[in-house]
């Protein structure tokens, strides 16, 4: 018995698609393969090599900023500043 990822309900082996919501059932090498695709697109590498690869760079970077800034919560922002301000205090303390 196979379990829908959707909808939870059981349907036999032998099907490609559940009867109840219509979604196929995907492999496991294909579920591996989406999952390798999805953090290959939100990783820090995938992401330069979109900037690189793209026809325009700088306009591609301009809009990795942006999503970046997009996903920006209040609790990151404030820590970011709270990082930048003890490395400023740092360094002025060592000056």
């Amino acid at each position: 018995m196979k379990v829908c990822q959707s909808c939870g309900v059981e349907c036999k082996s032998s099907d490609k698609k559940c009867h109840s919501c219509g979604e196929p059932y995907l492999t496991l090498a294909e579920l591996l393969a989406e999952e390798e695709a999805n953090y290959e697109k939100l990783s820090f590498k995938g992401r330069c090599k979109r900037i690189i690869n793209a026809k325009n760079s700088k306009e591609e970077f301009l809009l990795e900023v942006e999503l970046i800034k997009s996903e920006l919560t209040k609790k990151r922002i404030f820590t970011i500043f709270l990082i930048v301000s003890f490395v400023f205090a740092l360094v002025i303390s060592v000056l």
